[in-house]
């Protein structure tokens, strides 16, 4: 590293980001974002780099009093997360998928606002990953997050009681209580994993989008529905708090952990326990009564003084719901075990005010519910034009241009027309037609306040696009007979 900041740039240090403890992971995040420094792809090579330039001991740049006057302390990428999750954002509420149908994401908008441009479309299309896929990175982000919050309980012990340190310990709290909402977390994980900002909002949009079709099936994995509540923040910071501990706890006692156990679901053959097809899973973790104790016991009894009742209540209330979901040989998954501890948390935790404590989430729709949902929200239209039946069914726009135009060409409007005047004036009509629409939606995403106003925007535009096809088709036949007339016939 040169200790003149005017020398030429000639990198003397690489840092390979992926091995990197995740603490170390974040602090080079951090002086990246901090040094504003520029991403770019390394295809030859399938990495994602990032030069910066690092002074020598000692030396310093000047900087104008001005300059230092005029600048404020530097939000960090959370920050910036936290203040785009307060600025109020109309989203459509729908997203076309990779597959050609549609996705409803109105469960999942705290997340959705920080990965959508600000009244504008999404580019991206949400794929359905598998389900190992999903668990990985579930898992993941639980690992990151309790290493987190048991990082910031650990630093908060050895503070004194100055005034001075209590008023830095007010701040920050306020300031982690903005940017702990778990959407926020998932985003800023995220971009300090991946770095490039499209890579990040694709996998948001994989992850929610597998996670929503996931969920239906819960006999599959209750894990994924209680990702969902958290995603969805019915359950908030001190449910996921205790939810992590109690994984923490639970693969502690199977020896095991569960991201790594994710990672290759697809080793045994099939009859061997394993399920099949993209959502094939390992084998179950399984717990015994005598263990699901143990871990209950380190949960509740902790105290030996006067709330020991209390505690003991909360311990008999949840094994009885642990016993009733064991199987014939007396084991529970441990996925069911983490999911009822954190159910039952929700329901006896102490409540203010007196409130009654609240009753457990609803279970997630079916597609055929959401669509009656969907359906009373907000009334759609039946229309009989082929080009918006074919747009509101789900297809691909682009499909469904293409098709509409090539079945305009071939109607009698433009019959009689030769085949290079065709060519010329379909390539025409595509654009025209393609910008009317695209016009459409980006006047629908600002300004309607329904769906269906949305969908009559789109309407119009198509609507007004046959007047002038025909307009177009009377003044190809014109100069074609023009043509001939020109010729001397």
């Amino acid at each position: 590293m040169s200790e003149d900041p005017d020398a030429p740039f000639s990198p003397t240090h690489v840092v390979v980001l992926s091995e990197l403890s995740q603490a170390e992971k974040e602090t080079y995040f951090d002086l990246l974002i901090a040094a504003e420094a520029q991403f770019h792809q390394d295809y030859e090579n399938n990495q994602v780099l990032a030069d910066m330039r690092i002074l020598g001991p000692g030396v310093k740049i000047e900087t104008p009093m001005e300059e230092k006057k005029e600048d404020g302390p530097r939000l960090t990428p959370a920050e910036r997360l936290a203040i785009k999750a307060a600025t109020p954002q109309k989203l459509k509420g729908s997203i076309d998928t990779a597959v050609g149908g549609v996705f409803h994401y109105q469960r999942y908008e705290n997340i959705v606002k920080l990965i959508m441009p600000k009244n504008k479309t999404t580019a991206y299309k949400p794929k359905r990953r598998s389900l190992a896929w999903v668990m990985r990175l579930i898992h993941e982000i639980y690992d990151v997050r309790y290493a987190r919050d048991t990082s910031d309980i650990g630093d908060d012990e050895f503070e004194d009681g100055s005034e001075e340190d209590l008023a830095k310990k007010r701040e920050r709290e306020e300031m982690q209580r903005q940017t702990n909402v778990f959407p926020i977390f998932i985003v800023d994980l995220l971009s300090k994993k991946f770095g490039l900002k499209s890579i990040v909002e694709q996998t948001v949009w994989d992850l929610i989008y597998s996670c929503d079709d996931l969920r239906e099936n819960q006999d599959l994995c209750p894990d994924v529905e209680v990702f969902c509540r958290f995603l969805e923040q019915y359950y908030d910071a001190d449910e996921l708090l205790y939810y992590c501990y109690v994984r923490s706890l639970t693969q502690s006692v199977l020896n095991a952990n569960f991201k790594t156990h994710w990672a290759d679901p697809g080793k045994a053959k099939d009859g061997a326990g394993y399920s099949v097809g993209m959502d094939r899973k390992p084998l179950e973790l399984m717990l015994n009564r005598r263990e699901c104790n143990y871990i209950a016991q380190t949960i509740f009894i902790r105290n030996r003084g006067e709330e020991i009742e209390q505690e003991k209540e909360m311990f008999n209330d949840f094994m009885q719901h642990i016993d009733s979901s064991m199987n014939a040989q007396g084991e529970v998954d441990s996925c069911n075990f983490m999911r009822v501890a954190v159910e039952r948390y929700f329901i006896t935790r102490p409540q203010e005010d007196g409130e009654a404590p609240p009753s457990l989430p609803p279970a997630p729709p079916s597609q055929q519910q959401r669509q009656e949902e969907v359906a009373v929200e907000e009334p759609t239209i039946e229309y009989d034009h082929p080009l918006l039946q074919a747009i509101f069914s789900g297809q691909s726009v682009e499909t469904a241009e293409a098709s509409y135009v090539d079945d305009v060409i071939q109607g009698p409007d433009f019959e009689s027309l030769s085949a290079e005047v065709l060519s010329v004036v379909k390539d025409d009509l595509c654009d025209e037609l393609t910008q009317r629409i695209h016009e459409a939606e980006q006047w629908g995403t600002e300004n309607a306040k329904s769906e269906r106003q949305f969908q009559d925007a789109i309407a119009e535009a198509v609507y007004k696009f046959d007047g002038m096809s025909k307009l177009v088709a009377e003044h190809a036949k014109g100069l074609f007979k023009g043509g001939e007339g020109g010729g001397g016939k």
